[in-house]
């Protein structure tokens, strides 16, 4: 593991240490002013008295108010090439994990994704956008850059960002549903083979590859998709109210100027430009990676034995 878990370590480990010197601090202060005001007079003690009444300028009190006061704002950028099934989820929950335990809203701190997907499941995808609430409920901005292409499943994850930008060719929308399987029925029927199925529950199994295709099971069907595409038009909808979703919601895609006239995205830029200017105001950029402990990091981590 790297990037974002150790990241969360250390940054405990500092605040850890930075409270016992805190609170050694201000128990010696005490004592240093309880000191002194035994060897004042009584009229020296007033003065002393009002002298610390006087505010000077405020004082951290915690690492956390230290660090908001002091430090430059972090930008932790993600990185989420999606394939078909999402599988990059498993990755991005330790990503997003590591990052809300680690970051400070107080102080500025924002999340920028970067992001490439042309969909896939339904599953997948609804939990890979879950995982991108976790860090609009932590209080954290949320830009995602699409630099290729954010389609269906991958519109669902970049509408959760408060700001969507996207490479003057990047492709976004298809906001809708498919399913699709070839059917063997009649080829072997034609072979002499009969494939059985037994179900209990009158729409088990609607449309299957060695199943006989009936009205009935393709209206059902179409039924189960539509009732989908609803889910997908509201969470797209609840998250980018500026869209009008019907126009938007036909399973088209565009490309960036297209899309951003459609209020699809925000701006037109490259994931390269946008991080360059979080840098130029000022921001202090931390790519979070996550590395399973249990892969080994290159050909000579592939000798070593597990654990090493």
């Amino acid at each position: 593991m790297m990037g974002g878990m150790m990241l969360g370590e250390k940054r405990r480990g500092v605040e850890s240490s930075l409270e016992k010197a805190m609170a050694a601090g201000f128990k010696n202060e005490v004592k240093y002013i309880t000191k002194v005001s035994k060897e004042l007079s009584e009229e020296d003690r007033a003065k002393f008295v009002q002298v610390l009444k006087t505010k000077k300028g405020s004082l951290p009190t915690s690492p956390k108010s230290l660090d908001s006061t002091t430090a430059k704002p972090h930008v932790f950028v993600l990185d989420f090439p999606g394939d078909v099934t999402a599988s990059q989820v498993e990755m991005m929950r330790e990503e997003v994990t590591a990052v809300v335990g680690s970051a400070n809203a107080t102080r500025g701190d924002e999340v920028v994704l970067i992001l490439n997907s042309g969909g896939g499941t339904v599953t997948g995808y609804g939990l890979a956008a879950a995982q991108l609430k976790r860090i609009k409920a932590a209080g954290l901005k949320l830009t995602v850059c699409v630099e290729q292409v954010a389609a269906s499943g991958g519109y669902m994850m970049a509408c959760v960002g408060d700001h969507i930008c996207a490479s003057p060719f990047a492709v976004l929308g298809s906001i809708g549903v498919i399913t699709e399987q070839p059917n063997v029925y009649e080829r072997l029927t034609k072979e002499g083979i009969v494939f059985n199925t037994v179900t209990a529950g009158k729409f088990k199994r609607t449309l299957t590859p060695t199943k006989k295709t009936t009205k009935e099971d393709v209206a059902k069907l179409k039924e189960d998709i539509e009732q989908i595409l609803v889910l997908f038009k509201e969470f797209v909808a609840s998250n980018r109210p500026q869209l009008d979703i019907e126009k938007v919601a036909t399973g088209e895609t565009w490309f960036g100027p297209d899309a951003l006239k459609r209020n699809l995205c925000d701006e037109l830029v490259t994931a390269d430009d946008k991080l360059l200017s979080f840098r130029e105001g000022g921001c202090e950029l931390i790519s979070v990676k996550y590395q399973d402990p249990k892969v080994p990091k290159g050909p000579l981590g592939a000798l070593l034995p597990a654990g090493a």
